[in-house]
């Protein structure tokens, strides 16, 4: 959906001095001049001038970067999170299945007979190797989608330009603009 506005502000008595002359002049003898009206022969007070706007506007361009909504930073932070805690599970896992291994290693002597107790720690250590890798690559693949939920997800730069207008007349100015957002 898009919205536009309008915004008009009515300035009194606006002098001469209070427009900025761009250089261009509303009038350049071709009878495309400003409709508002001349500076010769106006109903204008004595000691004014009646004033009218420049014969084209500068439009005013506004750029803005979008911002994360919360429920945008909380799905990328919980995914991050989750990536983080299951990465350290894998730790655990790791260390868990090097220090089984170490105790069946073929750094102990030779001469002591494998046991039902040997082959379990070693079970346990094969066990826990494969866990390691499962939740390194489960941890990883979460990380990895993290970051490109993060690159996704980046919110878009808007531009807006606004078309001032100006109006002015003996008694003051009407200065408006509009845009849509």
């Amino acid at each position: 959906m898009k919205t536009v506005l309008v915004l008009a502000l009515v300035v009194p008595r606006l002098a001469l001095a209070d427009i900025p002359d761009d250089g261009a002049r509303p009038d350049d003898g071709s009878g495309a001049g400003s409709s508002m009206g001349s500076s010769a022969g106006s109903n204008a007070a004595p000691g004014e001038q009646a004033l009218q706007a420049p014969f084209h506007h500068k439009d005013i361009v506004v750029t803005s970067t979008g911002e994360r909504s919360a429920k945008n930073i909380a799905i990328l932070a919980s995914v991050a999170g989750a990536a983080a805690l299951i990465g350290g599970l894998g730790v655990y896992y790791n260390l868990d299945s090097k220090s089984a291994s170490d105790e069946v290693s073929a750094h102990r002597p030779l001469s002591v007979p494998w046991t039902t107790d040997r082959q379990a720690t070693y079970d346990r250590a094969h066990d826990s190797a494969v866990k390691a890798e499962i939740f390194y690559g489960v941890g990883g693949a979460l990380l990895i989608g993290a970051v490109v939920g993060l690159i996704v997800t980046q919110p878009k730069t808007e531009t807006t330009v606004i078309h001032p207008h100006v109006a002015v007349g003996p008694g003051g100015a009407v200065l408006g603009g509009s845009w849509s957002f």
